[in-house]
């Protein structure tokens, strides 16, 4: 049984240690027969766009042996080889802007060091001219640039603007060398999280071919289903005995947890880094939000008070909404879908409509967001939803609401947003922390309850009411409960061997109120 590549973002390496490799150069041979020579790829952190720079990096070096029985393995004259120069920006000491361009000069000195090139110039950007002016008088041929996490730099400092800024600058004439030097690059591939609009590549290099949202490359990075069963298959032979379960039963389970994102709405794969880690543990844990999250990203939409991402079931966008983001003014939603917390369900005509990819997320945002919104340590959020569950389970309405109330009962000025919606995904949050997905909005032929909460022996159809001021929540409440006998929603919950409560809240900042009926055939 092959390894699992955990952390291996090094193609050789990977065929070394004799790791599962999920074949990817199909991609790689579309774009050398695409006709441009300059590619642009935004994915989320930790989605194996370092794997696939790595992989293009051995295969221009002509490393032919690597790639043995891949589907690039007779398709390429392996005789054309060419210098390459692989930079990681993720690595650049940023402290200040100045020790950022030391750190990065040294880094260039240190990779013409290994070409056998000594670069003096005192510049970034100088220095890559070199580097390249050198390597092709050297060799003879154009050189290949491949640029890892472009933006990483400028994303890491986006609590400090001035900083960030700063190294804005720095980049934007640093990646105008490419544009420079066009005559003497062969290939030039660049991959980060952001299009920001300021720095020169999207504007200096006019060839720049964006895939991130291309059909014929949706599955470039991550796995689809039948790259997980193909090349996993032992692994999750195992993984299924573990956790009792037949073959299907788990595979549903992963697709629930970790499946889900899309960069065209058609083409859906899993999460890489999150599926290796389940694999390898054997335990269904938010993996990729617990190491890869960008941190800067939540603590902006908290400071903003802007929760739209993740309080709608779902978001309509044009098409042109993630095109390019101003440092100035980081646009949430695209950050959102940029960086994983979001994805393309479908396309509606000149629209996409974005959600949430899947489990891990939907948990990970809930454990993260709910404690900012309502004000409380994220032990206390845990100790009331706790209480919440065990009040739920013990038919014990009142301990349940009370906590739930305790919960909601702070939620900041910033924080409450006066509609329906925004209580909807408290409770889903709530939800999702207990470990239960609620069934938000389950259709039935009459209409849709707000929420079904399954456990253990017990079903719990649940309508939600918000009200503008305290004197209308009995008002609410009462239109609640009428609403779930009126549309009898309670008729999916019927007949499987549960015991079935209505359960009516009506809700206005600060107060929550309840009703609930055991349902009597």
């Amino acid at each position: 049984m092959k390894k699992l590549p955990i952390g291996v973002q090094s193609f050789v390496e990977l065929v070394e240690k004799d790791c599962v490799y999920v074949d990817k150069t199909n991609y790689i041979q579309q774009l050398l027969q695409s006709g441009g020579s300059s590619f642009f790829l935004s994915r989320p952190r930790r989605f194996g766009k370092s794997l696939l720079l790595s992989t293009i990096k051995a295969m221009f070096e002509g490393k032919k042996e690597l790639f043995e029985g891949l589907y690039i393995a007779d398709k390429i004259d392996w005789e054309q080889q060419y210098p390459v120069v692989h930079l990681d920006m993720s690595g650049i000491t940023k402290t200040t802007a100045e020790i950022f361009s030391n750190s990065l000069v040294h880094y260039l000195k240190r990779l013409g060091q290994r070409a056998g090139i000594e670069l003096t110039a005192p510049s970034p950007a100088e220095q890559l001219f070199d580097l390249i002016e050198e390597l092709y008088n050297k060799t003879g041929r154009r050189v290949v640039v491949l640029v890892d996490e472009y933006d990483k730099p400028i994303q890491d400092t986006l609590h400090k603007p001035e900083l960030a800024a700063d190294i804005r600058d720095i980049l934007r004439e640093f990646y105008t060398v490419l544009k420079k030097q066009t005559e003497k690059l062969h290939f030039v591939f660049l991959t980060g999280v952001s299009k920001i609009s300021q720095v020169s590549i999207f504007s200096g290099l006019n060839n720049l071919n964006d895939i991130s949202l291309d059909g014929q490359y949706a599955g470039i990075c991550g796995y689809t289903q039948e790259e997980l069963e193909t090349s996993f298959t032992e692994h999750i032979g195992h993984l299924a005995a573990s956790e009792s379960l037949a073959r299907e039963q788990l595979l549903e389970k992963i697709k629930y947890w970790y499946n889900g994102y899309s960069w065209d709405g058609e083409t859906f794969v899993y999460n890489p880094f999150s599926t290796l880690l389940l694999l390898e543990k054997r335990k269904f844990d938010p993996h990729w939000f617990d190491t890869g999250t960008p941190t800067f990203l939540l603590e902006l939409m908290a400071e903003r008070g802007d929760f739209t991402p993740v309080l709608k079931d779902e978001l309509v966008v044009s098409r042109t909404f993630s095109s390019s983001q101003a440092l100035e003014e980081m646009d949430t939603i695209a950050l959102f879908f940029q960086t994983g917390y979001l994805t393309i369900k479908k396309q509606i005509g000149d629209s996409y409509q974005l959600e949430i990819p899947n489990n891990e997320v939907r948990f990970s945002l809930s454990n993260f967001l709910l404690p900012r919104m309502t004000g409380k340590t994220r032990y206390e959020v845990k100790t009331l939803v706790d209480g919440f569950r065990r009040g739920l389970e013990q038919e014990d309405q009142e301990t349940a609401i009370g906590n739930l109330r305790l919960l909601f009962a702070h939620i900041t000025y910033d924080t409450h947003l006066p509609y329906e919606a925004h209580y909807h995904a408290l409770l889903q949050m709530t939800l999702l922390l207990m470990g239960i997905s609620g069934q938000a909005e389950v259709h039935t032929d009459k209409g849709r309850p707000d929420m079904i909460i399954q456990l253990p022996g017990l079903t719990y159809v649940t309508e939600l009411k918000y009200t503008a001021t305290p004197e209308e929540l009995e008002v609410a409440l009462a239109e609640g409960m009428a609403q779930i006998h009126r549309n009898r929603y309670y008729e999916t919950a019927i007949g499987k061997g549960k015991k079935v409560w209505l359960l009516a809240l009506a809700v206005t900042k600060g107060q929550l109120a309840y009703s609930a009926e055991r349902y009597e055939l």
